[in-house]
């Protein structure tokens, strides 16, 4: 089980916490990942949660910009969530390495409701990038998200205090149009054909 620690109230690029990429995305899907390094951090101050994501790969692509455009071709993480009693249902927040958003809920990848634009206003992305596309970076590189999601985000779920929460989870790094695609996930997934919409993998997570 992951337990989500909470913190104080703060701005998402002041979060420092104690163990720099504490939890690792290393489960390599499907196929090899080689030279990709992913990592996560989240915590939550009750009313919203915090996620810092590392990563160095081989090769950067990030050139969607506009809430829901096709994040997962480009470098991208991901954090999926279900809460505890609605384990038929789950939001995606898919994010590529300029902070462009994609987030839906529903039952699996065919019947989703995207969330609407003015919620995905208020989250706070500080990307070390910059937001702006910056197409293909061949060579080793690092990057960086920071994220600050408020727990109105969530608005199909009658959330008003993250505190207590319980639920499942899964956070993932992926590339579908990279020269080499990868499918990284914190706890693996065990389909057949690259799929990250599978509940059944997702974990048990707690906040305090």
């Amino acid at each position: 089980m992951l337990i989500v620690e909470k913190i104080l109230s703060t701005e998402p690029g002041a979060v420092s916490p104690g163990r720099i990429g504490a939890q690792l995305i290393t489960h390599q899907n499907w196929v090899k990942a080689e030279g990709v390094h992913a990592s996560f951090d989240i915590m939550h101050d009750g009313s919203h949660i915090y996620l810092i994501y590392y990563v160095r790969e081989n090769q950067v692509r990030a050139i969607n910009e506009g809430y829901h455009s096709p994040v997962w071709e480009d470098s991208c993480v991901e954090f999926f969530f279900s809460a505890k009693g609605e384990e038929d249902r789950y939001y995606n927040f898919e994010f590529n390495a300029i902070g462009t958003i994609l987030a839906a809920y529903g039952k699996d990848r065919h019947n989703r409701s995207p969330l609407p634009d003015a919620l995905l206003e208020q989250i706070e992305i500080i990307p070390s990038l910059g937001s702006k596309p910056v197409g293909v970076i061949d060579g080793p590189t690092k990057w960086s998200l920071r994220i600050r999601i408020p727990v109105g985000t969530f608005a199909f779920t009658p959330l008003k205090n993250l505190s207590g929460l319980d639920g499942y989870a899964n956070f993932y790094k992926c590339g579908d149009k990279l020269d080499k695609p990868h499918y990284l996930s914190w706890n693996p997934v065990q389909t057949e054909e690259p799929d990250f919409h599978t509940p059944r993998y997702f974990r048990h997570i707690s906040f305090l």
